[in-house]
């Protein structure tokens, strides 16, 4: 009786403060699955599937316990009764109501936005835009003044692709790759004219890569060079990671890079089927100073 009959000594102002809070919390309990179910924790995604499993229960505990504490809330507040809380409430939702459509276009323009910024990868998925850089510019280029000097050069070595899928059942595949990473401009080798499903390359292509920056990523697409354009038959995409642990493999074996499976102990799948052997070796540029003109 002594909680119930408690009343804060608060300003009538605060008081609606309080209540605008407790009523943002209590909708905010009701959404607790979808919350914890986008956390990186995993002990907070495991009670996220807890949840789902006994939503009727769930919703019924959490809308009992919305009203006790909306009521201790509003009992505690001596300018509030719980008749006039519900009718301020009303009154909101009947203005929100009654302007929602003068706020739809820039409500729908938010939720576009927001939408597109969350799925933007696979956005440019579906478009075929993954393994495009599209602007030549990121947020560190501009912290660091655009200084190149933290690219580092590399070359790609690959050796050969096994299992591709046939693109005509009447002629083998001539098979060339493209490379794309980071700022580079796109990377193609030869072609190998009717190569089939098992093509030796034993191809090289020279790149720029910045070992600090962990969204950068090595993509690999196994083309098949058509009378009129190219098919793919086979791609791969690359990590940071895997490229860093790339170059050093190949700097522990000191350059010396045969084209045999001792130097390319890892194969990567390809999508939607096959294999490639590829590894990375850092590039020791060589600068040579001016010599002055004599002039007679």
């Amino acid at each position: 009786m002594k909680v119930l009959h408690y009343e804060a000594d608060i300003d009538p102002e605060y008081q609606g403060w309080i209540l605008i809070f407790t009523t943002i919390t209590c909708v905010w309990l009701l959404c607790l699955p979808c919350y914890c179910a986008g956390m990186s924790s995993p002990r907070a995604r495991k009670f996220a599937s807890w949840m789902s499993q006994r939503l009727p229960m769930f919703y019924s505990f959490m809308c009992l316990f919305n009203v006790a504490l909306m009521y201790l809330v509003i009992a505690w507040m001596p300018d509030w009764t719980f008749p006039s809380y519900m009718a301020v409430l009303g009154k909101s939702v009947g203005w929100i109501a009654g302007h929602v459509l003068k706020w739809a276009t820039s409500l729908a323009m938010i939720i576009a936005f927001c939408f597109v910024v969350a799925f933007k990868e696979r956005i440019a998925l579906m478009l075929g835009l993954d393994h495009k850089q599209i602007f030549n510019c990121k947020m560190r280029d501009c912290l660091s003044c655009f200084a190149a000097n933290r690219f580092r050069p590399i070359e790609l070595l690959i050796w050969k692709v096994e299992d591709l899928p046939s693109s005509d059942i009447f002629h083998a595949n001539n098979v060339f790759i493209e490379a794309y990473l980071g700022y580079n401009e796109t990377m193609r080798t030869r072609v190998h004219n009717n190569a089939g499903s098992d093509c030796i390359l034993k191809e090289s292509v020279q790149l720029n890569f910045d070992e600090d920056d962990e969204e950068e990523k090595l993509f690999l697409f196994v083309q098949n060079q058509k009378v009129m354009g190219a098919q793919e038959l086979g791609r791969v995409e690359v990590g940071s990671d895997k490229m860093k642990q790339l170059l050093k493999d190949g700097q522990r074996k000191g350059g010396d890079i045969q084209w045999s499976a001792a130097s390319f102990p890892t194969s990567f799948p390809l999508i939607p089927r096959g294999q490639i052997w590829v590894t990375a070796v850092p590039v020791e540029e060589e600068y040579h100073g001016y010599s002055e003109l004599a002039t007679c």
